[in-house]
C-alpha cells in the first residue's frame, strides 16, 4: 500500500545506507515523535512512537536489530524513506499512532494497538422490557448510552447503583413476562414496584427508567430534593425517615464521582483539551467530539485569546455533532480520550467538558497546564508503541 494524504505525517526523509550516515541523523530531530520506516516503494516496515527519533535511526539504521529473539533483520538493506509527525504529549502520540497504525494496518491493527475500549452503560426506556446493561459498542443500538466509566466492572457496579436507588427490576427474565410474572423478593421488600406482575403498568415503568436517566446525568438538583425531603423530616422529628433519606443520600452521592465522574450522555462527549506544545509555554488545543479527535488551532502561548478560542471551538463542535453517526474507527477514538480522562491529572493535560465551556474556564485551562509536569526529553531511543509489517 502507497502512503497516501490520510496519514498524519508531516515531514520525511529519503535515506541512502551508501550515504553520509552522520550527517543524515542531523536532518531528523531529536524530540518525541510517531514515525515510519518505510522501503523504496513508500510501502510501510515498521510503525513507531519514540522519544529521540535521531537516537532511534541511529540503533535501527546503524545494523542488525533484532525484532525477536532468535530472527535479525538489517534494516539499512530495506529502509529507503523515513515519515514522522513531532508530538508533545501522550494524548497527541497516542492520537496520531492510533491513526496511522489504522490506515497502514486496517486489517490487524485492533489486536496490535493495545487501546482499552471505552466502558458505557446502555439503556432504551422505549423498548418493551428495558433494562441497563453494560457496552463498548456505541454503533447498532438504541437509547441512551451514558459515559465513560473507568472500566468493566465499574459499569456493572453503576447499573447496580441505579437498580437499587430507583427500585428498578433485577430479574430480567421475569420481567418479560409482565404483567403475568411471579414477583420476586424485592417486591416484599419494598424494593421494586412490581411491573412483572402488574402491580405498574409497563408504561409506567418504563417512565421511571427515563427519569432514572436523567438523574444519572445530572443527579445535583435530585440530590437537593432529597436534602430538603431529610431536613423536613429531622424538623418533625421524623429521625428514622430522616436517616433513611440520609442513607438514600449517600447512595446518590456516589454519581459523578470516582470511576461514574465522566458519566455523561454520548452525545456530551464533547472536550476541549489543552495539552503542551513544542515549546515551555505553549499549548496545542484539541476538539473531540463523539468519535472525532482534531487539532483546533496552530500552537498557542500566553497571548492567545479566550473569547476567540470560545468561539473557534462552539462553532466547530456544533457541525462534527451534526456529521455522519459513530462508526467503529469513533468508538476506538473514544477509548483513547476516555484513557487520558481517567489518567492522574498531573501530566495528562486538561479536558474541558463543552458544555460547561466559557472564556473563565478556558483561562484556567491554560494556567492548570502551565502548572503541569513537563515531558522529559531522552538521550535514548524512548520507544513507547511500536508495530512490524515483517
Amino acid at each position: 500500500m502507497l502512503l497516501d494524504d490520510d496519514l498524519p505525517f508531516d515531514h520525511h526523509a529519503d535515506f541512502d545506507p551508501a550515504g553520509d550516515f552522520d550527517a543524515f541523523l542531523k536532518t531528523v530531530p531529536a524530540k518525541w515523535v510517531v514515525y515510519l520506516l518505510a522501503d523504496e516503494h513508500d510501502q510501510p516496515i515498521q510503525l513507531l512512537c519514540v522519544k529521540n527519533l535521531r537516537y532511534s535511526l541511529k540503533r535501527r539504521l546503524g545494523g542488525d536489530e533484532m525484532i525477536g529473539p532468535t530472527k535479525r533483520v538489517n534494516y539499512r538493506d530495506l529502509v529507503r524513506r523515513i515519515h514522522w509527525r513531532r508530538v508533545d504529549s501522550a494524548f497527541e502520540a497516542d492520537w496520531l499512532y492510533y491513526e496511522a497504525a489504522r490506515a497502514l494496518f486496517p486489517q490487524s491493527y485492533q489486536g496490535m494497538v493495545g487501546f482499552r475500549p471505552a466502558w458505557f452503560v446502555q439503556v432504551n426506556p422505549e423498548t418493551n422490557f428495558p433494562r441497563y446493561t453494560k457496552t463498548i459498542d456505541l454503533t447498532g443500538k438504541t437509547g441512551v448510552f451514558l459515559g465513560p466509566v473507568e472500566d468493566k466492572h465499574a459499569a456493572g457496579k453503576l447499573i447496580q447503583l441505579v437498580e437499587d436507588a430507583f427500585d428498578l427490576c433485577r430479574y430480567y427474565n421475569i420481567l418479560t413476562e409482565a404483567p403475568r410474572g411471579l414477583p420476586c423478593a424485592y417486591k416484599e421488600m419494598g424494593k421494586c414496584p412490581a411491573p412483572c406482575d402488574g402491580s405498574i403498568s409497563m408504561q409506567q415503568y418504563r417512565q421511571v427508567v427515563e427519569w432514572s436517566t436523567r438523574v444519572l446525568v445530572d443527579p445535583a438538583d435530585y440530590v437537593r430534593e432529597q436534602q430538603r425531603r431529610m431536613q423536613q423530616a429531622a424538623a418533625e422529628l421524623r429521625f428514622e425517615t430522616a436517616g433513611k433519606i440520609k442513607a438514600y443520600i449517600d447512595q446518590l452521592s456516589q454519581l459523578g464521582k470516582g470511576p461514574f465522574r465522566h458519566a455523561a450522555r454520548l452525545a456530551d462527549f464533547q472536550y476541549l483539551s489543552f495539552q503542551r506544545g513544542p515549546r515551555a509555554g505553549t499549548a496545542k488545543l484539541f476538539l473531540i467530539t463523539p468519535g472525532q479527535i482534531e487539532q483546533l488551532l496552530c500552537v498557542i502561548d500566553d497571548s492567545f485569546s479566550p473569547g476567540e478560542t470560545l468561539r473557534v471551538a462552539l462553532t466547530r463542535a456544533a457541525a462534527d455533532v451534526a456529521a455522519a453517526p459513530i462508526t467503529q474507527e469513533g468508538v476506538e477514538r473514544i477509548g483513547i480520550v476516555a484513557h487520558h480522562l481517567f489518567c492522574a491529572k498531573s501530566a495528562h493535560g486538561v479536558f474541558l467538558p463543552m458544555a460547561k465551556i466559557d472564556e473563565k474556564s478556558i483561562a484556567k485551562a491554560w494556567r492548570d497546564l502551565q502548572k503541569q509536569k513537563v515531558p522529559e526529553e531522552v538521550d535514548a531511543e524512548g520507544v513507547v508503541k511500536e508495530l512490524q509489517a515483517l
